[in-house]
C-alpha cells in the first residue's frame, strides 16, 4: 500500500476514531513501515503524558521509575488489537469472571487448533496476576484431540514487568508456571526494551523469555496463522 498516512489521520488512529475499513487501511501501512510505527508508539505516549498530567517539564525533580514507566504509554498494539479485533472472529471476550477465561472463550480455542495468544499490556500487580492466572488455566487445557493448547503470553509496553528477571516472588512465580507447563511460551516485544533504554531504563528479562522484534508484528502473524486472541 502507498497510501500517504497524514498527521491528521494518524492522531484520529491513535484516538481511536476510525472507521473499520480506515483502521485496516493505516494498520497495513504501519506493519510495512518501521518508521511509521514508531511514530504511531511517539504519538501515544505523548497523549498519555497529557492524560497522567505528568508534563514533560517536571519542575519536582526526576521522575521516579514508576513514572518512567508512564512514558511507554498505551501500546500501539493495544490500539490496533482492541480497536479491529472487536469486529473480528479473533478477539475473545472474557467478561464473566476476569481472572479465568470463559468456557465459551475455551471452548472456541479449543475447536480452532488449540492455539492462543495471551496479551498484556499492563504493568499492574492485578492485571500481571490475571494474566499469570489465565495462562495457567489455559495451559492446562485439552484440545479436542487430547492435545495441550499452546498458549504464547505476550507482553510489551509496562507488561514487560512481567516478564523482568530479579530475586522477587513474581519472577519465582513465572518461572515456576513456565517450568510446570512447557507448552507456554513467554514473548517480549524488543521495541519496548529499546524506548525503555533510550529513557535509561535498561532491565534484564528472565531467561525463559524469547525477544520479538515487536509485539504487534507477532502476534498479527500469530491471527494470520489462526490462532486465537485474548487480551488481559
Amino acid at each position: 500500500m502507498n497510501r500517504e498516512i497524514s498527521e491528521e489521520l494518524l492522531n484520529a488512529f491513535a484516538d481511536n476514531e476510525l472507521d473499520g475499513a480506515e483502521k485496516a487501511e493505516v494498520l497495513e501501512c504501519i506493519a510495512a513501515d518501521e518508521g511509521l510505527r514508531a511514530k504511531v508508539c511517539e504519538t501515544w505516549h505523548l497523549k498519555e503524558l497529557v492524560r497522567s498530567a505528568h508534563p514533560l517539564g517536571d519542575k519536582h525533580g526526576p521522575r521516579k521509575k514508576s513514572d518512567r514507566w508512564r512514558l511507554l504509554g498505551l501500546p500501539l498494539a493495544a490500539c490496533l488489537l482492541l480497536a479491529i479485533g472487536a469486529s473480528s472472529g479473533w478477539l475473545a471476550h472474557d467478561q464473566a469472571d476476569e481472572f479465568r477465561v470463559s468456557g465459551a472463550d475455551l471452548r472456541a480455542i479449543q475447536a480452532n487448533g488449540g492455539r492462543v495468544v495471551l496479551h498484556l499490556v499492563s504493568g499492574d500487580p492485578a492485571e500481571i496476576d490475571k494474566a499469570l492466572r489465565k495462562a495457567k488455566q489455559l495451559a492446562e487445557v485439552r484440545d479436542l484431540e487430547g492435545g495441550v493448547i499452546e498458549v504464547e503470553v505476550v507482553a510489551n509496553g509496562p507488561g514487560i514487568r512481567m516478564l523482568q528477571d530479579g530475586a522477587s516472588r513474581l519472577a519465582s512465580r513465572v518461572v515456576s508456571m513456565r517450568a510446570e507447563h512447557r507448552n507456554i511460551r513467554l514473548v517480549a516485544c524488543n521495541e519496548t526494551l529499546n524506548r525503555l533504554r533510550e529513557r535509561g531504563v535498561d532491565i534484564t528479562l528472565l531467561p525463559e523469555v524469547d525477544v520479538v522484534p515487536s509485539a504487534i508484528k507477532e502476534i498479527a502473524t500469530r491471527i494470520d496463522q489462526g490462532w486465537r486472541y485474548l487480551q488481559v
